[in-house]
């Protein structure tokens, strides 16, 4: 019989992860927050029980939470930190609002590595495995006929983004051509700016685009990154990855940009071949699911 996992958390994630594991063999379902329902606590409370393994991605870490109370009852757990969560996690564990129980006894695992260290003056020890989840990996083609820098920005940012500083960079550079997709419209008309919206066909984007700028305060593993590079674009970020340019500050992404863009009009830039080579190997669905599908079967044996 397949092993049960219950799977609890954000949705967005959650839905996904619970749907690849069922693709990797396991019995995965997804347990929807309950809200105040009692009816719907007594649901996850029971599905949480039943399973062999709970596996919380993006989920709290609070005493009290889903996870916290069946750790209470010996069950296995998986906690899947993947950005925001972390943060909150160090907040409540400031506050002492987490559950030392919970924090000691589950097994750790980040998505991106960074987030090892955030979570570790807490307590917690984990190992980096990316969440198993298909990104629209690409294959590399050529530059585009024209320099355009592509911003991912959602129709209401989160504090996580930085909004201003982007919008720094962007006015600091009249003559290199922006597209910002997600949703976000700039309040103020950039001339240089293109804002369509929610995107369907991202690939075409990614074409079309020269550079991703990504600037922001806190994140997890993006996976506009991943994608932008495997289309061996240009990658400029606030955290250090392989293929990726670091760019700390509004001031840095200004400077990235301008080298980039001189190297375009000279005709000697050409697509980012290696770093594209190497996170299409990294992040290819079937190795993502097989690493996740050995470790949570290591967990259940």
């Amino acid at each position: 019989m397949s092993r049960r996992i219950a799977v609890i958390g954000l949705p967005y994630w959650g839905e996904r992860s619970a749907s690849s594991l069922r693709e990797a063999g396991f019995a995965a379902t997804y347990y929807a927050r309950p809200g105040r329902s009692p009816a719907a606590w007594a649901r996850l409370l029971v599905g949480l029980l039943r399973a062999d393994l709970i596996y919380a991605v993006g989920s709290s870490a609070v005493r009290g939470s889903p996870a916290d109370l069946v750790s209470r009852a010996g069950k296995r757990i998986l906690m899947h930190w993947v950005g925001t969560d972390a943060r909150v996690a160090v907040a409540d564990h400031a506050a002492g609002r987490t559950s030392g129980r919970l924090l000691r006894r589950a097994t750790h695992w980040a998505d991106a590595p960074w987030l090892i260290d955030e979570l570790a003056p807490i307590g917690v020890r984990a190992s980096h495995h990316p969440l198993p989840v298909a990104t629209a990996i690409g294959e590399p083609v050529g530059l585009p006929a024209s320099f355009r820098v592509l911003i991912y920005l959602p129709a209401t940012p989160g504090d996580a983004y930085d909004v201003e500083g982007t919008l720094e960079v962007i006015r600091a550079l009249p003559g290199v051509q922006f597209t910002i997709a997600g949703g976000y419209r700039p309040v103020d008309d950039l001339p240089n700016v293109s804002a369509p919206g929610f995107v369907q066909d991202l690939a075409a984007v990614y074409r079309e685009s020269t550079a991703l700028l990504r600037l922001v305060r806190h994140d997890g593993m993006s996976h506009s990154v991943i994608e932008a590079l495997s289309f061996g674009r240009y990658v400029l970020w606030s955290y250090p990855f392989p293929g990726a340019t670091l760019v700390a500050s509004p001031g840095e992404a200004i400077a990235a940009i301008e080298a980039l863009h001189a190297s375009f009009a000279t005709g000697s830039l050409a697509p980012n071949l290696e770093a594209a080579a190497e996170v299409t190997q990294r992040y290819q669905w079937d190795t993502l699911l097989n690493e996740v599908s050995q470790g949570i079967q290591q967990l259940l044996s």
